[in-house]
């Protein structure tokens, strides 16, 4: 399968300063986290990458995703996006059993009606952009002309999981769903799918934490 994302560096020698810059983000952002450093530098980060590899690319903005729509339009990828929701749902239910089979207790976030803003504001749209930008723009652009397209959407999508780990978050959606959004942003070729499935995703955890506080706190 062919796309579009990391196929248009200014020179074989960029190629390589980008794939160097991957690892090296990835190895930033997972610093920044073990060691509690504040959202604002890991945003600031992100960034930062995100205008470096417009200039390797030589500003080819399609190499990095950065388009208004999909490749194959809209209207498939309403139908993508809920057999995604659908499929990691299973693994959500699939991972609760298991736990409850082995005695594992589950833990149960909550989020009360006061923090509701801030959470929204953080869950639906900083981490978003902060996370895909990082975990789909830099790694899978520095690493597809490199690895190739399966061996990056892996690659993205354990990275992915690795973080949640370190997070302490290791649910199952934040296990498997790296590696279905670092797959829609290659097959895409647009950063706006990965941010909305990210956003909608964590817009039902918020959801979800809000209803265990009215039932379990309120």
């Amino acid at each position: 399968m062919q796309s579009a994302i990391g196929q248009h560096f200014k020179t074989l020698k960029a190629q390589r300063f980008a794939f160097g810059l991957g690892i090296a983000a990835v190895a930033l952002d997972f610093f920044c986290v073990i060691q509690r450093i504040g959202y604002d530098t890991r945003l600031a980060l992100s960034l930062t990458l995100f205008a470096i590899f417009v200039f390797l690319t030589d500003g080819n903005l399609n190499s990095i995703g950065l388009r208004l729509t999909p490749k194959q339009g809209w209207k498939p990828w309403v139908r993508m996006s809920v057999v995604i929701g659908l499929i990691v749902l299973l693994c959500i239910v699939l991972g609760l059993g298991i736990c409850f089979l082995a005695g594992y207790e589950i833990p149960k976030p909550m989020i009360s009606p006061m923090q509701l803003l801030p959470s929204f504001i953080f869950m639906c749209f900083v981490a978003p952009v902060m996370e895909e930008t990082i975990y789909r723009v830099i790694v899978c652009v520095s690493l597809v002309s490199v690895l190739g397209y399966w061996k990056t959407v892996a690659t993205s999508g354990f990275l992915f999981a690795v973080l949640h780990v370190l997070y302490g978050n290791p649910s199952p959606e934040n296990l498997v769903g790296g590696f279905f959004i670092a797959w829609a942003y290659l097959k895409s070729e647009t950063i706006l799918i990965p941010i909305m499935l990210h956003s909608v995703g964590n817009s039902f955890a918020m959801m979800s934490q809000l209803a265990a506080w009215y039932l379990l706190a309120g």
